[in-house]
């Protein structure tokens, strides 16, 4: 195990656009293994490394979260998860692409397309946001959050 002495392409996305740690797995007490992975709109392209990671603190920010963590070190790349998260992927996008790519049969009532499509759609988006989820239960809410007068409010719930 190797800590990575200069971190090239940090975790840092934009409306799922960027770098994303995905399918973290327990590897001891209190440490993870974490993917880092290009995304597209949060559909994961290319695995990047994996780190063994302590997570730590999430915080709403603006549209987004931000995500603190300590990296412990380097791990290689694992082939069952990469091929874990391309299938879940696969899972997600196929009824929609199979949409899109077949021809609309002749005669079907429109309320029948309609419906289909909005499945694809929902179950798209239901996997991919479900994929997201799993990873942030990892992160706590910070303990605890400093007022203007000088005191403290209760912690919260990261979101």
């Amino acid at each position: 195990m190797t800590i990575p002495k200069r971190i090239w392409l940090k975790p840092y996305s934009v409306n799922g656009c960027g770098i994303r740690l995905r399918d973290y797995r327990a590897a001891g007490a209190g440490l993870y293994e974490a993917t880092r992975w290009l995304t597209l709109l949060f559909i994961p392209l290319l695995p990047i490394s994996t780190w063994l990671i302590r997570p730590g603190t999430a915080e709403g920010s603006g549209l987004g979260m931000e995500y603190q963590f300590q990296i412990v070190g380097s791990r290689p790349l694992r082939l069952d998860a990469v091929l874990r998260t391309y299938a879940t992927t696969i899972a997600a996008i196929a009824p929609l692409a199979l949409l899109i790519w077949l021809d609309p049969a002749k005669g079907t009532a429109v309320w029948f397309e309609t419906t289909v499509v909005v499945a694809a759609c929902v179950w798209c988006f239901a996997l991919i946001f479900f994929g997201e989820r799993s990873g942030r239960r990892l992160y706590a809410a910070p303990a605890t959050q400093p007022l203007p007068s000088g005191g403290s409010q209760p912690p919260r719930r990261a979101a």
